[in-house]
């Protein structure tokens, strides 16, 4: 099975809320990581994104270490390697700031990666791709497409800060894959209003697709269309037995849908797979430590309500 997953990898300087500072790498590098941990010789991960010059031969040198992670469709750029430093003012909400930023993927980029089972579009800083590519893309492999929001919903100032806006073609992004992604506070952002996650289905998203709603400590919906009607299911978190970095966990949640759901097609197991993973990646110090995640989610407990 091949994966492609595009955005853009970090170089992320992260101050949690508590503790010691961690340089890590982040961005994609936590959605392939965990595909790599959970996903197994058989899968073939293959991601796109622009690499610095300063930080390609290293990067290279890191997924050595993975022989199911690809290096053919990464683009080596003659600029510095793009950075965030990532704040935590609670445990869960943080600033961002981005540094030398890179231009968006074209179409012809993401055809490097040649056929693929699945796409993972993930966008790490809200302009990894043109639009244009990924409706170009949306045309020939739309059943097969997860868009994570991400930072489509950020702007950023001219120090870099990032902040939150709503994009004018925000519709236009949210209806060209099938599984679309959003945190509470990127839904807040394109929603606007109260008025549910079922009304924010209909208004925004096709009835053959799948929203998947992270809520951070209270857990993950879905919502979909199945026999005339708006599904919306809760899928309560599981035990912290202590919160280490919640970076990246949107990241890894949508890794272990993704894995499950194509070795299953059953979306609760997906769902509550993808729930597990990213509990399981907040007790872990970046992505230094992916290699753990498996384990840490053999000792994880389901919250009850």
């Amino acid at each position: 099975m091949k994966i492609v997953v595009a955005g853009t990898i970090n170089k992320d300087l992260i101050l949690p809320f508590e503790g010691s500072y961690i340089q890590s790498i982040g961005g994609i590098y936590y959605t392939i990581s965990a595909l790599s941990q959970l996903g197994g010789a058989e899968l073939q991960i293959v991601p796109v994104s622009y690499m610095g010059e300063d930080f390609y031969d290293s990067f290279l040198n890191l997924i050595s270490n993975f022989p199911n992670i690809e290096r053919s469709a990464l683009v080596p750029v003659d600029q510095k390697h793009h950075k965030v430093i990532l704040e935590y003012v609670t445990p869960e909400e943080r600033t961002e700031k981005a540094l030398f930023n890179f231009s968006p993927l074209e179409y012809h980029q993401l055809e490097k990666a040649g056929d693929a089972d699945f796409f993972i579009i993930n966008l790490i800083t809200g302009w990894d791709l043109s639009l244009d590519a990924f409706l170009e893309l949306s045309e020939n492999y739309y059943d097969r497409m997860f868009l994570d929001v991400h930072f489509l919903v950020m702007g950023i100032d001219e120090l870099g800060k990032r902040y939150p806006i709503r994009p004018p073609n925000v519709e236009r992004w949210l209806r060209g894959a099938r599984f679309v992604q959003m945190n509470e506070a990127e839904y807040q952002v394109i929603s606007g209003t109260s008025s549910g996650e079922t009304m924010f289905f209909e208004q925004y998203l096709n009835p053959d697709q799948i929203m998947i709603l992270t809520l951070a400590g209270k857990g993950a919906r879905i919502i979909f269309h199945k026999d005339g009607i708006v599904r919306n299911k809760l899928f309560p978190p599981y035990k912290l037995k202590n919160l280490v970095d919640a970076t990246g966990c949107g990241d890894v949640f949508s890794a272990a849908f993704v894995l499950k759901y194509l070795g299953t097609q059953d979306l609760y197991a997906a769902m509550d797979y993808g729930n597990r993973a990213a509990a399981a990646n907040c007790m872990l110090k970046g992505t230094t430590e992916m290699d753990k995640l498996l384990t840490k989610m053999e000792t994880l407990e389901i919250r009850e309500p």
